[in-house]
């Protein structure tokens, strides 16, 4: 019961309280009149976000040492699906968090997405108790934050006024989730240089080392600094060509940096010798950044694949847009932000882990929340969850709750596969080259009996002829038989609905063939191939 995921995964029955009284020493709430009191309660092995929560059918009591734990205290009272008077249930919880960093990135510059979106992007988060949001306000293609005498930038596009940055800064404090400002430089700054072009030195996209780009990114710091108050700030740093000397720029920023009692955070090309011992690196295109890193002393933050969630989570050609790269559901939960062969020395300096969305090919918000979910779901399991905790058929178990409460709360989200088993003689299944929807099954069997499933509470619809599901097609109640003893190829495909919600359409291509020509390589089950 330690793994929060597990926790937060159950049925969300009883709601989250709409009225809440904080003070110093504790808060209470009434909710469906089962009684509820949480407490501020020192207890060292706690630390800074655990909590300790016992449910019985009289109430619910909670500790924690601070109110950020009593918040996530609070999350998974409200997810536990108990009713009130359900005597039969009592549940007693020690839940800490595995990592300090469990971060979320939105790339707002590639195309802008309003102050609701934002927060409810947050909401999210915060709901699967991840407590960072890193917000990319600057690229090559615009620049989104106002910066008081220099006009020029933010005049052809949108941005978020003072206003709007601080309302998202409260939304996402009230929720225990700091704001990691990024402004990128000395690349990725075309937007910045296309309004000054007196700052790019002739190099497209790339800051010149100057006393007025210095001035210039001075000013764009300040304005950082006045409007979010968490400790650091990401300056970028990535794709920097090899022929400019990045660390003679970044030196004066982090100095800045510093000066202002922030710590900078940059993506791994920043990594040098001369690099303050401060600044802490974000690996983003190989683990062995991260290790580096730790190594010779900065804290580090490990995102790239699988954490890049613009990235499809199914075929392409089933998706919507996204990048060339795959990274599926079982891809991320699979994945340990720990790079391997450190000493426990080098690991404490690995603070955690982030997912980034970048937003090239996104343009609105279900086609965003779609690529965020049910992926960040894994994301918090793997940043919260210590590894001998984790399981993987537990975490199937527990997604239809989930997907109900992302149904109720309008969020976009993307639905498993289907799964296939073929049962009849000896079975052996095939991956189709570039695809993690289709499957090839080979049998000696004369007669195959075919089982369709979900991991989640869906309906199932399959086709047996060759042609795609629809909503008119036949929902699966009992095995399929197909009679392969004149040769031929069994072909079936099935998709899972949910509250209206159809899927992506897994195949499985059953062909017979002789005991001696069953491929030696293959797998004897469909889900050792294939990814919700």
């Amino acid at each position: 019961m330690i793994a929060a995921v597990l926790l937060a995964a159950l049925p969300s029955i009883v709601p989250w309280p709409r009225s809440v009284r904080m003070g110093s020493h504790t808060f209470t709430w009434q909710a469906q009149q089962l009684a509820t009191h949480i407490y501020v309660h020192r207890d060292p092995a706690l630390g800074d976000e655990g909590y300790a929560l016992s449910v019985t059918a009289r109430g619910a009591e909670a500790w924690a040492n601070t109110h950020a734990g009593l918040f996530y205290a609070a999350q998974t009272f409200g997810q536990l699906g108990l009713r009130a008077g359900a005597s039969a249930h009592s549940v007693q919880v020690r839940d800490v968090p595995l990592y300090r960093w469990r971060g979320i990135h939105l790339d707002t510059a590639r195309h802008f997405f309003d102050v609701r979106t934002v927060e409810r992007y947050i909401d999210v988060a915060a709901h699967y108790k991840l407590n960072l949001f890193h917000w990319h306000l600057t690229d090559d293609q615009a620049w989104r934050l106002v910066i008081p005498g220099y006009p020029a930038l933010t005049a052809r596009g949108y941005s978020y006024s003072d206003a709007q940055v601080r309302e998202v800064v409260r939304y996402a404090a009230q929720r225990y989730v700091t704001v990691l400002p990024e402004i990128e430089m000395p690349a990725h700054a075309a937007a910045a240089i296309a309004a000054y072009p007196q700052y790019g030195c002739g190099r497209s996209g790339l800051f010149c080392t100057n006393r007025g780009t210095y001035a210039f990114l001075g000013a764009a710091l300040n304005r950082v600094f006045a409007l979010f108050p968490g400790d650091y700030v990401h300056i970028g740093g990535d794709e920097v060509p090899r022929s400019f000397d990045e660390p003679s720029f970044l030196g004066p920023i982090e100095a800045y940096v510093r000066a202002h009692g922030r710590r900078m955070v940059g993506w791994n090309e920043i990594l040098s010798p001369r690099l303050s011992m401060g600044t802490v690196v974000m690996a983003w295109n190989s683990m062995r950044y991260a290790a580096a890193a730790a190594r010779r002393g900065n804290d580090a933050v490990v995102t790239g694949w699988p954490l890049y969630f613009d990235a499809a989570q199914g075929d392409w050609a089933q998706e919507p847009r996204a990048t060339r790269h795959m990274s599926t559901l079982a891809e991320v939960y699979s994945w340990s932000v720990m790079p391997a062969g450190l000493t426990p020395e080098q690991q404490a300096h690995v603070l955690g882990g982030e997912a980034a969305l970048w937003t090239e090919r996104i343009r609105t918000p279900a086609h965003l929340f779609y690529m965020l979910l049910p992926r960040e779901l894994a994301l918090a399991e793997i940043l919260w969850t210590p590894h001998e905790n984790k399981s993987w058929s537990r975490f199937l178990w527990i997604l239809p709750a989930q997907f109900a409460w992302l149904d109720a709360h309008g969020y976009a989200f993307r639905i498993p596969n289907a799964e296939v088993d073929v049962a009849g003689g000896h079975v052996v299944f095939t991956a189709v080259p570039g695809q993690v929807q289709s499957i090839d099954a080979w049998t000696d069997a004369r007669r195959v009996a075919v089982q369709l499933s979900s991991p989640i509470d869906g309906t199932v619809r399959y086709t047996r002829d060759g042609t795609m599901p629809g909503p008119g097609a036949p929902a699966f109640t009992k095995p399929l038989v197909f009679d392969l003893s004149t040769g031929g190829t069994a072909i079936v495909r099935a998709v899972t609905t949910f509250h209206g919600r159809a899927g992506a359409t897994t195949e499985c291509r059953i062909h017979r063939v002789r005991a001696a020509m069953l491929p030696k390589n293959g797998a004897r089950s469909w889900n050792v191939l294939v990814s919700p």
